[in-house]
């Protein structure tokens, strides 16, 4: 089973369990806060992943720095993974535990690269758009990339809407460059 499917059932689960304990949200807070520190400081991720060190000295070292911290369903939630040897996929879990929310909530993420800042009415109306056509709540996350020029480019999952100038520049190039291949071999016939 692929790294994202394994992800997929364990977040699945996490999010029943949210669900019928009514703490979803606190659950997706503390996945979150984990799925961060992991990614962020090296030496913890090593230490979880690191098949040198035992697996009871793992969940030790999880239950003496997280316990009182994090809720004691988080703390045997980590436990777990460690048990099943799942740990290194807990940026992963959390990821899908996000989506799985997401699509519970009828929300959709959504990235929007510009090359300047978005003022607030313009973000408020592309959203109200983007809500509009996906018949979901929207969720934007703003990006700022210079390299685009201008316009914005707009990515709902994997699904990229490229309105860049760059990308209109680089069709523009691209058309001479053709138009003038074809004319070269025009001539030359």
């Amino acid at each position: 089973m692929a790294a994202k499917d394994i992800a997929r059932v364990y977040a699945s689960s996490l999010a029943e369990f949210g669900q019928n304990k009514n703490i979803l949200s606190d659950v997706e807070e503390e996945i979150k806060f984990i799925a961060g520190l992991v990614t962020e400081n090296r030496d913890l991720r090593q230490l979880l992943i690191s098949p040198g060190i035992a697996r009871d000295t793992k969940k030790a070292f999880i239950e003496k720095i997280f316990k009182g911290r994090l809720s004691d369903y988080t703390v045997n939630f980590l436990k777990v993974l460690i048990d099943n040897d799942r740990q290194s996929g807990i940026v992963d879990i959390y990821e899908a535990l996000v989506a799985f929310i997401d699509e519970t909530h009828n929300r959709q993420r959504v990235t929007v690269i510009s090359s300047v800042p978005l003022d607030s009415s313009l973000k408020n109306k592309l959203a109200a758009r983007l809500k509009e056509v996906m018949k979901k709540d929207v969720i934007l996350h703003e990006e700022i990339n210079a390299e685009i020029l201008g316009g914005i480019i707009v990515k709902v999952g994997d699904t990229v809407f490229d309105g860049s100038l760059a990308k209109d520049l680089r069709n523009i190039k691209n058309n001479l460059l053709n138009s003038k291949v074809r004319s070269e071999a025009a001539y030359e016939d």
